[in-house]
C-alpha cells in the first residue's frame, strides 16, 4: 500500500484530470476506491478488533506511517494524503493475486514532494531508481541493496500507477489505449450509484470474481453416487468458476459501525446476457419470514422470495435453457417425470406460493450435514393431495406400496405428522440451481402451509419439534443482532452463523486460508453472523450486506476471562487433564449447535469440532493406548466417540449404536489396567456393553429392561464383589459382570430418573429416590431402608453426600423453583425459593469436610452457591445460565468456576 504514493521523475505540469478507472485492467476481479489515507477509521471497534491480526495491523501502520511522513515533511504537499486512490487486485502467473495502485498528480511540484516521500519510506536514494521506456511511458523500477525489485511505477498522463509486480504496471499502461471498464455500460450504471458520503467503494467484476474466490477454496474432489446412478464430483475450486454468469458489475459502499460492517450498493445484470440475477427481473421485494420458518439451530440459509411466482419460474427456466447445465438438468427432470407420471416442474411450481428456502441445521464430524428445503404452500390440503399423488404414482411405477413410503411422527408438542420418503434427494439443486446443491431432500412433511424436505428423518423430526416448541431462528441472539440491520423485504436472502460454519473451514478453504483462520480464531469468532440481501426494484438490484461483530460483553466485570463460543452452552463444562502439561488444566464443553470445544486455562479455544448431536451424560478421559496420553470418550444418541487432544477421532471410533442411546455412556476399568468397558442403554431397552476397542462384549448376556434407562449405568466394587447397577421406571437392576442378577432387592418402588450413587458412610449402600421423592437405601444383601424427606414431583433432581462434615449423608433436592436440603432423619436444614424453575443441582468439594451446593436459574442468567446451612458463597449470584464446573485450572492457583452465559460465552470466575 505504501507504493500508491510513489511517482516518477519526469518534470511535467499536470493540468488535465483523468478518471482513475481508465487504467484498471479489464481482467481485475475487484478493486476499491478510497477517499484518501484516512478512509478507514482506526478508532472504530470493528477495525480495532481486526488490528489484532498482524497482517491487517501492518497495513494500518503502513498507511499511518505514510500519513506521518506527509505531515512531518514541509516539502511534501499535505493534500496528497487526501487524494483518492484505486487499489485493484489482478492475477499474475499461476492465478496469484497482486495489487496495483492508481492515483493522480496535479503538478510537477507535487511530483517532487512525492519523490521525497518514496525515498523516506523505502530508504532507497532516488539516484538509484532505474528508468526505462514502455509503450511511450517511463517505468521506474526501485531496487533494494540486494538487487530485488521493491516496486515499479509509472506516470501516464496525470495518472500514477504502482505495483510490486511490474507486469501489472505494464498491463495498466496498455489498458490506457484500449477500451476499458469506463466503456462498459454496466460498470457505468453501478458507478453512478456511489454514495457521496462513502469513503470506501468496492467494485466487483463478476465475470472474473469467481477466479478470485477459487484462489481461496479447497481444491479436493469428493465423489458420491446420486439417485440416478451417476457419480457426482464436487470440487469447490472448480465449481465456483461456474458462477461467472451471476451478473455483470456490482458497486458496494463500505460503512463502519460499532457492531458491524455494511456494504450497500447495486448490481447490474441483463437477461440478454443470461445473468442469473435476472431471474428476479420483474419482482417486487417481499418478506421471506425465514426466521419464523427455520429452527434456532440454523447455521446457514439461502432463500428466494418473489411477488410473481409464475414469472420467477419462467425466468428460471429461460436461464437454464441458455446455461451449460441445461442438457444434464433436462435429462434428470425427464427421469423424475417418467416415475412421477406427471409434469414435475408444473407440479412443484404449484406447491410454491412466494418463497423457497434451503438451510443447514447441523454440521457433524462425519457423514453429511443436516439440511432443510422448505416450500411455502398455497393450501396445505391441496398441496398435500398433489404431493401424495406424485408419490403414489412413483410407488405404482416402482411396484411398491405407497404406505411403505409413509410413517407417522408425534412431535414433542403431541402433534401428529405424516413423514414421506422422497426418492430424489438432489431435487433442490436440479430444480433451482447450484446454490441449492448442498441440500438433500430424502424425507418430507407438511407443517401448516409449508412442505418441508430434510436430509434425514431425524433432522425432519427435530425440525418439527423445534417449530412446535417455538425454537425458531428469530430466538437466536446472533441472528437477532444482525437482523436488526437487515432489510425487512428482499428477493434473495443469505444468512450464515460464522461460529457454526467455522467447523466447515477445512471443507471450504485451502490450507493457507485455514492456517490464518486457526491462528486468529478468537478474533474471527467475534464476527458472529453475516447477512446478504438483494432487493429488486424497477429491475435494479440493490445489495445490502452486513457482517455482524459482537463486542466483548460488559455485563460482568468479575469474570477473569470470557471465551466466545458463538452459541449457548449445552452441557456442564468439565475441567479436564492436559496430559502434555499437567500443571495447567483445560475445559471441554459443548454448545447448543453441537460444537465441542477444548479451551485452555486462559480461555483460548484450542479446537472446535462438531459431533452428531447433544452429548449425553459425562465426557470421560481415558488412556486408550495405555501410554499416558488421554482421550475423550462420550456418546450422543447415535454414536460413541473417542476423540484425542487434537479433536480427531481415533481407533475404530466413532461407533454407531444399534439403537438410539437413552443415557450417557459410562466407562469401567475393572482391573485398573486401562482395558476399558463401555456401558450404554438404548431405546430398544437393551443395555449394551462394549469392549476396549468398541466391539460388542461377548460376555455380557443381559437381555432387556422393562422400561427406559436415563441415568448412567453404575459399577460398584464392595467387599471384593462387583456390581453393575441401573434402573428404569419400574425397578432397580443389580447385576454381576456378565449381566446376571446378583442381588434381588426386597424394595418395591418406582425409581426416579436420578442417578444411583454408592454411599459408604456406615453400612455400604446404594442410594436413590422413588418417583415421588422418598429416599431409598438399597443394601447389598437385598434389604432396604426408606427415608421420608418430602413430597416431590416426578421431575425432581436429587444428590446425596456428607455436606456439613458430620459423617452422615444429607439429601439435596431441587423441584421446579425450589432447593431443599434435609438431614438423614428427614429434618429440613434449609429451603430456597427462586423466581424460575432451576436447571440442575450439583455438589462441589472445597475441602475434605466442606461441600457446597450449586444451582442455576437459566431464565435469570444467574448461578448460586450455598453451604450446608443455606448461606450463599461470597459474591454470588454470578452470571451464568448453564451447569457449572469448579476446579483448579493452574497448579497453585485459586479455584475457578466455569459456566456458560446467555450470550454464547464461557465465563471463568476465580473464587476466593
Amino acid at each position: 500500500m505504501a507504493g500508491f504514493l510513489y511517482f516518477t521523475k519526469e518534470e511535467v505540469a499536470f493540468t488535465k484530470e483523468s478518471p482513475l478507472y481508465k487504467a484498471v485492467p479489464l481482467s481485475a476481479p475487484l478493486f476499491l476506491e478510497a477517499d484518501g489515507l484516512k478512509a478507514i477509521p482506526t478508532d472504530n471497534p470493528v477495525v480495532m478488533e481486526l488490528s489484532g491480526i498482524p497482517e491487517f495491523n501492518n497495513l494500518l501502520n503502513e498507511v499511518s506511517g505514510i500519513q506521518n511522513v506527509i505531515e512531518s515533511e514541509p516539502e511534501i504537499q499535505k493534500q496528497l494524503g487526501k487524494r483518492p486512490v484505486v487499489l485493484a487486485l489482478d492475477f499474475v502467473g499461476k492465478n496469484v493475486l497482486y495489487p496495483v495502485v492508481i492515483s493522480n498528480l496535479k503538478s510537477a511540484k507535487e511530483r517532487e514532494g512525492l519523490e521525497l516521500l518514496i525515498e523516506k519510506l523505502t530508504g532507497i536514494a532516488r539516484t538509484s531508481f532505474q528508468k526505462r521506456n514502455y509503450n511511450g511511458y517511463a517505468i521506474i523500477d526501485v531496487f533494494d541493496s540486494d538487487g530485488e525489485n521493491v516496486l515499479s511505477y509509472s506516470v501516464a498522463g496525470n495518472l500514477v500507477i504502482i505495483s510490486p509486480e511490474v507486469i501489472l504496471v505494464e498491463k495498466c499502461i496498455r489498458q490506457l489505449d484500449a477500451p476499458g471498464i469506463t466503456d462498459n455500460r454496466y460498470f457505468n450504471l453501478v458507478n453512478r450509484t456511489v454514495a457521496n458520503q462513502s469513503e470506501v467503494a468496492w467494485y466487483i467484476n463478476h465475470r472474473r470474481f469467481p477466479e478470485f474466490w477459487a484462489n481461496l477454496l479447497n481444491s479436493t474432489t469428493k465423489k458420491k453416487e446420486n439417485e440416478f446412478g451417476e457419480t457426482d464430483r464436487v470440487n469447490l475450486k472448480n465449481d465456483v468458476l461456474k458462477i461467472k454468469d451471476y451478473a455483470s458489475w456490482s458497486e458496494l459502499d463500505l460503512s463502519f459501525h460499532d457492531n458491524r460492517l455494511t456494504l450497500n450498493g447495486i448490481t447490474a445484470a441483463d437477461d440478454s446476457l443470461n445473468h442469473f440475477l435476472s431471474v428476479l427481473q420483474g419482482q417486487e421485494a417481499v418478506s421471506s419470514n425465514a426466521d419464523r420458518l427455520l429452527p434456532k439451530s440454523t447455521s446457514f440459509y439461502i432463500g428466494f422470495s418473489f411477488s410473481d411466482r409464475d414469472l420467477f419460474f419462467k425466468n428460471l427456466e429461460n436461464y437454464f435453457v441458455h446455461s451449460e447445465a441445461y442438457y444434464d438438468r433436462e435429462e434428470k427432470i425427464k427421469m423424475m417425470e417418467q416415475n412421477f407420471r406427471t409434469d414435475s416442474r408444473e407440479k412443484l411450481r404449484s406447491l410454491v406460493k412466494d418463497r423457497v428456502l434451503a438451510a443447514i441445521t447441523s454440521i457433524p464430524t462425519e457423514a453429511e450435514m443436516g439440511s432443510l428445503f422448505i416450500l411455502s404452500g398455497q393450501s396445505r390440503k391441496e398441496s398435500q393431495e398433489l404431493f401424495e399423488g406424485m408419490l403414489a404414482n412413483y410407488a405404482k411405477r416402482k411396484d411398491i406400496e405407497f404406505e411403505s413410503m409413509v410413517s407417522t411422527y408425534k412431535s414433542s408438542d403431541e402433534q401428529n405428522y405424516r413423514i414421506y420418503e422422497f426418492p430424489y434427494p438432489t431435487l433442490p439443486g436440479i430444480w433451482l440451481g447450484g446454490a441449492f446443491d448442498f441440500v438433500r431432500a430424502r424425507f418430507a412433511a407438511f407443517r401448516e402451509d409449508q412442505l418441508i424436505f430434510a436430509s434425514s428423518a431425524k433432522v425432519l423430526e427435530k425440525y418439527l419439534d423445534d417449530m412446535d416448541s417455538g425454537e425458531t431462528l428469530r430466538t437466536d441472539s446472533d441472528y437477532e443482532t444482525i437482523n436488526k440491520a437487515a432489510e425487512s423485504k428482499a428477493n434473495l436472502n443469505v444468512y450464515g452463523n460464522i461460529n457454526n460454519l467455522y467447523a466447515l473451514r477445512h471443507d471450504l478453504f485451502n490450507s493457507g486460508i485455514n492456517k490464518g483462520l486457526e491462528k486468529h480464531e478468537e478474533i474471527f469468532r467475534k464476527f458472529n453472523a453475516i447477512c446478504w440481501q438483494v432487493v429488486c426494484e424497477n429491475n435494479i438490484y440493490f445489495n445490502a450486506l452486513n457482517l455482524g461483530y459482537r463486542q466483548k460483553p460488559k455485563n460482568d466485570v468479575r469474570a477473569k476471562w470470557q471465551c466466545r463460543l458463538g452459541a449457548e452452552v449445552a452441557i456442564k463444562p468439565q475441567v479436564v487433564i492436559n496430559h502434555t502439561n499437567k500443571a495447567n488444566k483445560e475445559i471441554i464443553v459443548q454448545d447448543v449447535n453441537n460444537q465441542l470445544h477444548l479451551i485452555d486455562a486462559d480461555g483460548k479455544i484450542i479446537w472446535s469440532a462438531p459431533v452428531s448431536g447433544k452429548i449425553l451424560g459425562q465426557i470421560h478421559q481415558v488412556d486408550y493406548y495405555n501410554n499416558g496420553k488421554l482421550q475423550y470418550l462420550f456418546n450422543t444418541s447415535e454414536k460413541i466417540y473417542l476423540i484425542d487432544r487434537t479433536g480427531t477421532s481415533v481407533a475404530n471410533f466413532p461407533v454407531i449404536l444399534k439403537s438410539p442411546a437413552t443415557n450417557g455412556i459410562n466407562v469401567f476399568d475393572y482391573n485398573n489396567n486401562n482395558q476399558y468397558r463401555y456401558f450404554v442403554a438404548c431405546k430398544d431397552k437393551k443395555v449394551y456393553a462394549y469392549s476396549h476397542d468398541g466391539s460388542i462384549l461377548n460376555g455380557w448376556i443381559f437381555d432387556k429392561t422393562s422400561g427406559t434407562i436415563t441415568a448412567p449405568i453404575q459399577f460398584f466394587r464392595v467387599s471384593n464383589k462387583d456390581y453393575i447397577v441401573f434402573s428404569d421406571e419400574s425397578q432397580v437392576y443389580i447385576q454381576n459382570r456378565r449381566g446376571e442378577t446378583r442381588v434381588n432387592s426386597s424394595a418395591k418402588f418406582s425409581p426416579s430418573a436420578n442417578e444411583i450413587t454408592l454411599n459408604t458412610q456406615g453400612v455400604p449402600k446404594m442410594v436413590t429416590t422413588s418417583n415421588d421423592g422418598d429416599v431409598f437405601y438399597l443394601f447389598f444383601d437385598g434389604k432396604f431402608a426408606q427415608k421420608k424427606a418430602g413430597k416431590f414431583s416426578s421431575e425432581h433432581q436429587f444428590e446425596v453426600d456428607d455436606i456439613n462434615g458430620d459423617g452422615k449423608p444429607e439429601f439435596v433436592f431441587i423441584d421446579e423453583d425450589g432447593l431443599f436440603v434435609f438431614n438423614e432423619e428427614g429434618d429440613k436444614l434449609f429451603e430456597e425459593e427462586f423466581d424460575n424453575n432451576l436447571l440442575a443441582v450439583n455438589l462441589y468439594s472445597f475441602t475434605a469436610t466442606q461441600k457446597m451446593i450449586g444451582v442455576t436459574d437459566a431464565d435469570e442468567n444467574e448461578i448460586y452457591l450455598f453451604d450446608a446451612k443455606g448461606k450463599q458463597y461470597g459474591g454470588f449470584p454470578l452470571n451464568g445460565n448453564s451447569e457449572f464446573a469448579i476446579g483448579q485450572l493452574k497448579n497453585g492457583g485459586p479455584l475457578s468456576l466455569v459456566v456458560g452465559d446467555d450470550d454464547g460465552n464461557l465465563l471463568c470466575y476465580e473464587l476466593e
